[in-house]
Order: structure tokens, then sequence, then C-alpha cells
């Protein structure tokens, strides 16, 4: 094994990892008068990460979940971020967008950085507790944002709501035992008018 070039090294750094920032994420931190980006939300997923699952089930590996959450959105770089809110045809497309992106990180960086696409790979199978540990706090994670920053990022009408949690639900269920955190926030969510927009 060929140990990286100081110019591959950069390479990865500038094209990569580095404009993980540069995708912007669809809520606001007022604080910081900006919005969220991958970069932070794959910091709060591997932080929060570790720190929960060893709460919550000490046979979870905190070395596989804080890979699995830093590379999970890496492809992002390429493929855009895409959420429950996104426009059906934008969120239609992401697999195949997300496919093209790996793809393109493997024909780049496979070779001096097979750690990379070789992880992403593994975490996108979800076939190891912890990669639907990451699958599913990835989920969550958006709604634990919403509460700290009160703000609902496209208010919804009520009907919509229900449509987009169910949707939430679903994927969150990939490791049931996050599911109590999120039916905690969706009720308390529930009672924030200006998380709506009017019916």
């Amino acid at each position: 094994m060929n140990k990286p070039s100081t110019s591959e090294i950069v390479a990865v750094a500038s094209e990569l990892l580095v404009p993980m920032s540069a995708v912007e994420r669809t809520i606001r931190y007022p604080v910081l008068g900006r919005w969220e980006n991958d970069a932070d939300h794959s910091y709060l997923l591997a932080t929060l990460g570790c720190a929960l699952a060893c709460q919550i089930d000490q046979k979870l590996d905190l070395g596989k979940i804080s890979q699995y959450a830093l590379v999970h959105d890496l492809v992002e770089v390429h493929a855009g971020d895409t959420t429950i809110w996104a426009e059906e045809e934008w969120r239609e497309s992401k697999t195949r967008r997300e496919a093209d992106a790996l793809q393109h990180i493997e024909k780049r960086f496979g070779t001096s950085f097979p750690w990379i696409a070789k992880t992403i790979h593994v975490y996108e199978r979800l076939d190891e507790p912890e990669s639907c540990f990451v699958y599913a706090l990835d989920k969550l994670l958006p709604y634990i944002v919403m509460d700290v920053v009160d703000h609902q990022p496209f208010p919804p009408t009520r009907d919509v709501y229900e449509e987009k949690m169910a949707t939430a639900r679903q994927k969150i269920s990939r490791y049931p035992k996050l599911l109590a955190y999120f039916e905690d926030l969706y009720a308390q969510h529930k009672d924030k008018p200006h998380f709506f927009a009017s019916d």
C-alpha cells in the first residue's frame, strides 16, 4: 500500500472535505446568522451519536458510529442535500444522484483514500446495528436542532406536517430505541403554533 502524497492529501481536503461546509441544509442558526451545513450536521451526528449510543446500548461500537456519521453525507458534496421538504422530483432523483456521486468519489479517491468509499458502502448496506443507529439518528437530528433553534424551516400546515412525520417515524424505526425521542419531540413541536402555516 502506497502512502498518499501531499498533493493527494490537499486534493481530498480541497475537493471533498472542506466543501462539506458549503452544502447548506434547511435549518438556520440565528445565533450564528447562517444556515446549518453538512459539516456542522456530521459533527453533531458523530458527537451526539457516540455520547448517546453508549447510554442506549453498550454493545454498539463507537468507532463504527463515529466513522459512519462522518462519511454518511460526503456524497452530498456532489449530489446536494435532499430533505423531506424538497420537491418530489428532487427527492425521487436522490438515489441516482448519490450513486453517481459515490462513483465519482471512488474514481477520484479510491486509490489514494480507499477508506472513504469503502466506509460509505458499508454504512449504506444498513446491515449492522451501528449503521442502523446512525441512519435513524440522522433522521432524528433535524428535529433536535429545530428544538434548539425554536424554528421550523418550512412551516407546513398541520396535515402536511402529519404526513411528513409519518415518513420520519418510518425511517427512525430502523433503530427502534430512538423512536421515543422522536415521539417526545413530535409532541412538543405540535404545541408550537409558530412551527405551522395556517390551514
